[in-house]
């Protein structure tokens, strides 16, 4: 055994029980904050992923979500009846179709209505389609349009062009 290697026990310079087992506080710590040094950017890339991502499912109801049905004027159908269209408010990935009590729609009589749409969204528009009816706003567009329909029986779907899951549907009785 060499010199340098012969424990010296009683001195200053004893070896410890780490460094005579090959081990340094340097490699220690480096044992440890090795898998916390991948752990974070593999976090931050998951997040940065989800909030870009185009599948985030609406925060607030929409009309296939709407527990109980709504209906327009019940007295002579829904002539006059006011609908409002809420589409990406804030850029968020959210549409809705409501009733004039602020219920989400599920279910109307046919009949004449007015559809109040805000386009809130540079990356969004709305889309409602059915039976005799096709309206749009427009991606880039941010707008307050007002479109006078006439629903007949049958399914009705509103949705967001550029991002699928961005839909709901509603029946016409």
């Amino acid at each position: 055994m060499s010199e340098l290697n012969a424990p010296r026990f009683g001195t200053a310079w004893a070896v410890s029980p780490e460094v005579a087992q090959g081990y340094s506080k340097k490699s220690r710590h480096s044992r440890y904050m090795r898998p916390l040094a991948l752990a974070i950017p593999i976090a931050l890339l998951s997040l940065v992923t989800a909030c870009g991502s185009d599948t985030t499912t609406p925060t607030t109801p929409t009309a296939t979500e709407g527990s109980s049905a709504t209906t327009a004027d019940s007295a002579g159908g829904a002539a006059g009846s006011v609908l409002t269209a809420d589409v990406g408010e804030g850029d968020a990935f959210t549409i809705t179709l409501k009733d004039s009590t602020g219920a989400p729609v599920t279910t109307l009589p046919a009949g004449s209505y007015e559809v109040k749409v805000k386009d809130a969204s540079k990356i969004h528009d709305f889309h409602l389609t059915g039976t005799g009816v096709e309206e749009t706003t427009t991606v880039p567009e941010v707008a307050d349009v007002t479109w006078n329909v006439t629903l007949v029986a049958g399914t009705y779907t509103f949705k967001c062009d550029p991002h699928a899951k961005m839909t709901g549907t509603f029946t016409v009785t």
